[in-house]
């Protein structure tokens, strides 16, 4: 059995070689190279936590605090670390920001805190530095709005806003108009709660946590094309216990979300709301992980990314349910010239290209922000396609023949 087994192997080895010698590309699994995007040995201090986000492309965006006090808005690419692009910064009306999201046209979605202490969404290119464009503010109509808005690529902001008259909901709007909204859900219905963060896609569907009037809390997604109407991903009525405030939405409308179970644990799930509760486990704590962060990303391939402790006590990344094969980064690894103490990922931190970008703290106190890039496995150069197959048909046939009972005979 051993050396069947062997022999089924090494032929699955010849088929791989025959189809790579057809041109297929694939990702080698787990293995990633490290883009310094900005770190605090230039010219940022990164001297609280700040979350990233990342395009299409594979430019982040961040929020950061500068070694002269200052702290802005800015997007890199990492083709030199520490050069980056202003979005806005507390040299004009902007006195204090908060998590970034960025689309395909490099267009950052973030809130920020005025000078006049008015507080608004707002969202701009670095085309020119602290030029926006306003999406909400604390001027019109709203008394709050969230520290974790969202951008699609069409421009689309998604985010929770308090309004004055004491009501609360989700809303959209790409600021063409400020303050002019579209409600996706709020109070004035089934509806009395909601969770701070919003996640938008493509297609303008918005997830988020709300609470209902029947005490039930669910994940939900819907896209204000008829207020208050949404499709239940889960909630706390099926296996789950309660589930977590930021979940997070896929270009295919694929949900992924935190709960814990009736059974005691946690989980991090997947669902499209195709019928309500029925769900996937992507990785929960009845194995080696201990518990989950509370942000995290999903892309159009159903990859997801998130930040877990396991029972060893290690922190890191991880992109499924086994540590050892689904590691992107965890303390202890050598990075950027240090060894890991501690990362964390973001939603919208995992485009659909599989680039992941995220925060690092370093043992040597380095703060800053990187991106992993999935290594591929490059197909071979299609001269060599010939020569391989007559190679790999070769193996097969002694192989063949190895496995015969007249080969065993003699």
């Amino acid at each position: 059995m051993r050396a069947q087994g062997w022999m089924t192997r090494r032929a699955g080895l010849c088929g791989a070689a025959l189809v790579l010698g057809l041109g297929a590309v694939s990702h080698a699994d787990g293995a990633y190279t490290f883009t310094l995007i900005a770190d605090s040995t230039g010219l940022f201090s990164f001297a609280g936590y700040e979350p990233p986000s990342i395009n299409a492309g594979g430019t982040v965006a961040f929020s950061a605090r500068l070694d002269n006090g200052s702290e802005g808005i800015f997007t890199g690419t990492g083709a030199v670390p520490n050069v980056t692009t202003t979005i806005a910064d507390n040299s004009g009306a902007f006195q204090r920001f908060s998590a970034p999201s960025i689309n395909a046209q490099g267009t950052v979605a973030f809130r920020a805190v005025l000078d006049s202490g008015a507080q608004g969404i707002f969202t701009g290119t670095g085309a020119v530095p602290n030029a926006t464009r306003t999406i909400a503010d604390t001027t019109g109509g709203f008394n709050r709005v969230s520290v974790t808005p969202s951008i699609n690529d069409a421009g689309t902001v998604a985010f929770l806003g308090n309004l004055a008259g004491g009501s609360s909901g989700i809303f959209t709007s790409d600021g063409t108009v400020p303050n002019a909204t579209t409600t996706v859900a709020d109070s004035s219905g089934r509806f009395f709660g909601f969770g701070e963060s919003t996640d938008i896609n493509a297609q303008g569907s918005v997830a988020f946590r709300a609470d209902l009037n029947d005490r039930t809390i669910s994940i939900v997604k819907g896209n204000g094309s008829t207020p208050n109407v949404t499709t239940t991903i889960a909630d706390d009525t099926g296996p789950l216990r309660t589930v977590g405030p930021s979940p997070a939405i896929n270009n295919v409308g694929t949900v992924l979300f935190d709960a814990l179970l009736d059974a005691g644990g946690q989980g991090l799930f997947i669902g499209d709301g195709t019928v309500p509760n029925p769900i996937r486990t992507v990785a929960d704590t009845f194995g080696p992980y201990l518990n989950f962060g509370s942000f995290y990303s999903i892309n159009a391939a159903g990859e997801v990314a998130f930040f877990a402790t396991l029972d060893s006590g290690v922190d890191g990344i991880f992109t499924g349910p086994d540590p050892l094969l689904d590691k992107v980064l965890q303390t202890g690894d050598a990075l950027f010239g240090g060894s890991v103490a501690f990362v964390d990922v973001f939603t919208d931190a995992l485009n659909d290209a599989g680039q992941l970008a995220f925060y690092f703290e370093l043992a040597n106190g380095t703060r800053g922000i990187g991106r992993a890039d999935p290594v591929v496995a490059q197909a071979l150069p299609v001269s060599g396609t010939l020569p391989l197959l007559g190679i790999g048909l070769g193996m097969l046939a002694w192989l063949a023949r190895r496995a015969s009972p007249q080969a065993t005979a003699s």
